[in-house]
């Protein structure tokens, strides 16, 4: 079962869409065989995807038994990346989410999908219900994404409380992988002031070291329905993406050598 990070906040509209997509892209062109979960009632990976457009079924159908996984698992062109999203579901299917979410099926559901994959990343619902819990306790990691607004310094500690929650009831290998700081103007002064309130209320290597920048290319590519990187002069846009998966891989890294002692180093041969 591949390692799974749940990309995850309190509060909505801080990029936590764009940011599954394009952390999975980029750690796929890095090698690593990747899937995307669609975690969102509103199915918005499925149409950040383009996926919505190829295919109504998804996770839903599973639930319902109206489906079977092959069917719901897309494969991009590259390979190397597969999506799947809740499929086209009606408000009265929201109920029947929470409640499955509530009793773990919809977490285990999850899982049956993830053996074959380095990395599975959930793009989470906003918020500290049923459903992201859900999706917390089935996760190794979260990836907790906020803006430099003046409510998100509000939300910061609920949404702590929430993981550490699930931690010690549910899933202690659940771990706060960082906290990505997205949509960044750094031309606004008000933005940089509520960045160091921000960093003032958590320790500092709780922060990732790249922060996502505001750009109107990102919402060029969701027009598109690709990842920024796949965009004609694209991979550049792409960089702090591609320099996430490549901190995120440092940490890990570094987590590994540390549960290394002396003793266990044998050598390469």
């Amino acid at each position: 079962m591949g390692k799974i990070i749940a990309v995850a906040s309190q509060k909505g509209g801080v990029g936590k869409t764009i940011t599954a997509l394009n952390l999975g892209h980029c750690m796929s062109r890095f090698g690593s065989k990747v899937m995307l979960i669609d975690g969102d009632p509103q199915g918005a990976m499925g149409i950040t995807s383009n996926l919505s457009k190829q295919t109504e079924l998804g996770l839903m159908n599973l639930l319902k038994n109206t489906a079977k996984p092959e069917e719901i698992v897309f494969t991009t062109k590259e390979k190397s990346m597969s999506v799947v999203w809740l499929g086209s579901i009606q408000p009265a299917d929201v109920l029947l989410l929470e409640d499955e979410a509530r009793n773990g099926t919809f977490g285990m559901l999850i899982q049956s999908l993830t053996e074959d994959y380095d990395y599975v990343i959930i793009d989470s619902p906003s918020g500290v219900g049923g459903i992201p819990a859900s999706l917390l306790s089935i996760s190794d990691g979260v990836i907790m994404t906020i803006n430099c607004r003046a409510i998100s310094l509000k939300t910061i500690p609920l949404f702590l409380k929430l993981i550490k929650s699930i931690k010690d009831q549910h899933n202690p290998k659940l771990t706060l992988e960082g906290v990505l700081i997205t949509m960044f103007d750094s031309r606004s002064a008000m933005e940089k002031q509520i960045l160091e309130e921000i960093k003032k209320s958590l320790p500092g290597d709780v922060f990732f070291k790249t922060m996502i920048p505001y750009s109107e290319y990102y919402e060029k590519a969701s027009l598109y329905s690709v990842p920024i990187a796949m965009m004609p002069k694209g991979v550049q846009a792409a960089r702090p993406y591609f320099e996430l998966a490549l901190e995120l891989k440092e940490r890990e890294l570094m987590v590994e050598k540390e549960e290394v002692s002396d003793e266990d180093i044998v050598g390469l041969f």
